[in-house]
Formats: structure tokens, sequence, C-alpha cells
């Protein structure tokens, strides 16, 4: 013990430092490793957050390319097989006329009268033509929205379809929508209004007295009716029940406009739903304006009821009849618009009634959208006038 050397204060200290050096090496050496397995943590988080954004990527590419280029197919009455074996008899049968060239019944309408065989041809052909107008959908939107309607019996009734393509989109909260033809039912006029658009109802009856002038946001309600002619109109009703007379006042189109300070704004959607007179104030009305020519989207109900009427034939109307709804059509389509959806009005009391009259569809109420797609309304769509 006590030869034992003891140890200069100088080595104490060298010891201290290689120890400190050993120290600090591996501190350093843990320290790297740490940080490499924290890169490495690192760098896979961003490996699959990168994947995952490219997954997202990829699919709204998909998205984007179905949404583009799949059309939606349109909807397209489907008669019960029966009826479709009973039309497709029936009608070779008419086609097919007598040797005599005389036909005792009337082709396709049941009514009791007498047809030469180049008359019934002629009546064969237009409603070939008048139905293949009224279901033919030249042009589909790649975005059609259902707005308003009401649940009847199970199914919904009083709704419109609404194009949001581009080309035809109406501005929200910079929109015009005159909405002829309401009944009861504001469903889809509140839903314009709350897509933010400005919306006119027209309707008059008797129990339109008590409605509110404004019954939702953005929607305006004026009892007037849409006329067949050029003038205005007065006409009266007597209710012998009630014992009380009504006044209906008609007004065309251009001049409710004017009367409203939109004689030159444009018009994004026109609803018409008159039970009947759409005919006339089309051909003998608005075709005499210029408002079809700022108009993108045309909405109507179109009712071909008067072929149940038996007495039709009197006078060959009914040739007449054709030609006319025919022209309407083709005036539609001289002014740039496209049929791009239809659809029948299954809760029109005589639906049934007309499918078994006439089952190749003359007699069918249907409703149908027209929207502007051509060169000439192109411009309207793209460079449409300044609003009022």
């Amino acid at each position: 013990m006590g030869n034992r050397r003891r140890k200069p204060i100088q080595e104490l200290h060298a010891d201290d430092d290689v120890a400190k050096s050993k120290y600090s090496l591996f501190s350093c050496v843990l320290f790297h490793v740490r940080r490499c397995l924290t890169s490495l943590n690192t760098l896979k988080m961003a490996r699959a957050s990168l994947s995952r954004r490219l997954r997202l990527a990829i699919l709204s590419v998909l998205c984007f390319v179905l949404v583009l280029y799949v059309r939606p197919r349109p909807l397209l009455l489907t008669p019960t097989p029966a009826l479709t074996r009973v039309a497709t008899e029936r009608y070779e049968e008419e086609r097919t006329p007598p040797a005599d060239e005389t036909l005792t019944t009337a082709p396709v309408f049941g009514h009791n009268t007498s047809l030469a065989g180049h008359e019934l041809e002629e009546q064969l052909v237009l409603l070939d033509q008048l139905l293949l107008l009224m279901s033919n959908v030249t042009k589909p939107c790649r975005k059609l929205v259902r707005q308003g309607g009401k649940l009847c019996r199970g199914k919904l009734d009083g709704d419109k379809k609404l194009c949001l393509d581009p080309i035809v989109r109406p501005t929200p909260n910079n929109c015009l929508v005159y909405s002829f033809g309401i009944g009861y039912d504001f469903s889809f006029d509140a839903a314009m209004g709350k897509y933010g658009c400005q919306v006119f109802s027209f309707d008059d009856d008797s129990a339109h007295e008590l409605l509110d002038r404004n019954p939702y946001p953005r929607v305006k309600f004026l009892r007037l009716r849409l006329a067949t002619g050029r003038g205005v109109k007065v006409e009266r009703s007597y209710n012998p029940k009630t014992k009380s007379e009504y006044i209906y006042l008609y007004r065309p189109l251009d001049n409710i406009m004017y009367l409203l300070g939109h004689h030159e704004a444009n018009v994004d959607v026109l609803k018409i739903d008159v039970d009947g007179p759409e005919w006339e104030i089309f051909e003998d009305s608005i075709f005499k304006t210029d408002i079809l020519e700022r108009t993108r989207q045309l909405s109507i109900e179109i009712h071909l009821s008067v072929f149940l009427n038996p007495n039709l034939d009197t006078g060959h109307p009914l040739t007449r009849t054709l030609h006319k709804y025919t022209r309407v059509f083709r005036g539609l389509e001289d002014r740039g618009f496209r049929l791009t959806h239809h659809e029948p009005n299954l809760f029109y009391p005589n639906f049934l009634n007309a499918l078994q009259m006439a089952p190749t569809s003359l007699s069918r109420r249907l409703r149908f959208t027209v929207l502007s797609v051509l060169c000439s309304v192109l411009v309207l769509c793209a460079k449409p006038r300044p609003r009022l």
C-alpha cells in the first residue's frame, strides 16, 4: 500500500479528456444515426403523401374524362309490351291503305271520317316528323339538374330540368328567369331564386288573388297570362255558382318585358306551361320578336290532347294542325335551339287514354327542354347583351 504509486494530476486530467472524447464521439455518432433514421422516416412519409396525391390526381383526371365524354342517355317513354304490340299492329295496318285508296276511319286517331290515300300518307309523314322533332335529343346536356318539384302519389311532379353546361349555364346572382303558368306550385321558381336568379312568375286565376306578390326570395309573382297574339286582351269569365265575374288580362311576352324594363335584357330561362295555347303563343307572338335570340334555355310543356277531339278531321284541320306543330319546332330550330331532354308527364289525366287511342304517341303530352347551342346562339352565350 505504501509503495503504490499515485498518478500525477496531469495524467488524471488526460484520462478525463480521453473519456470525454470517447463520450463526445459516441454522442456524435448517435446523433447522426438518429438524424438518418429521422430523415428516412420523413422520406417514407413524403413518399406516402406523394403516392396519395398522385392517386388522387389520377382519380380526378379519370372522373373529369368520364364527365366530359360520357353523355347521359335521354329519358325515353317505354310503354308496356302489350301497348307496343298493339301500336305496331295498328301502325302497320294504317300505313297500308285499301285498294280503292280510301279509308272509312281516320288513320291514327280513330276519328270517324274518310280520307284519301294521299292525304293519309301526308299525315303519316307529318306525324313521323313531329314525333322525331319531339323525341330526338340532338344536343344532350352533360350536366342536367332537376329544379323544384313535389311528391305526388309517390312520384315527383312539377320539376323542371336545368342545364349547367358552361355555354348556357345561368350565372348565379346575375340571371333572369321568366316562368309562365305556375298553377299553385312555386317549387321551380323558388329553386331558381335560391340558385341566385331574379324570377318573375306569371299566372292568373280567381284563386291567385290571395297569393303574395313576393312569395319567395328573389321571386316576384304577377297576375298576368301570356297572350297568343300581338295585342293586349281582356277576357271576362262568369261563375254561376258564386255569381261572380273574373277578368283575365293577357299580354304578349315582349309587352310584359317592356313593362318590367327587360326589353333588351337576356333571359337565362324561359319556362312556358300554359296548358295548350303554347303553339299559338310561339307562332303568332314570340316568333315575331327577337326574344328567343336573347334566350339561353327554353323549357316548354307541350300538350297534344287536341288530337283526341273526334271532330278534328272536319274540314281537314288535322293536316293543318300537324303542319302548325311541325312549323313551331322548325322555328325553334331555325333560331338555334336544340332538344336536350324530354319526358312524359304521367300525371296528366288523359295520358293513359291517349296511349290507348293513339299508340303512335301523337296524343302524348310530353315535357321537353330546348337549349341554344348552334353558332347563332353561341354568340348570345359568349357575348350576351348588357343586363339591365
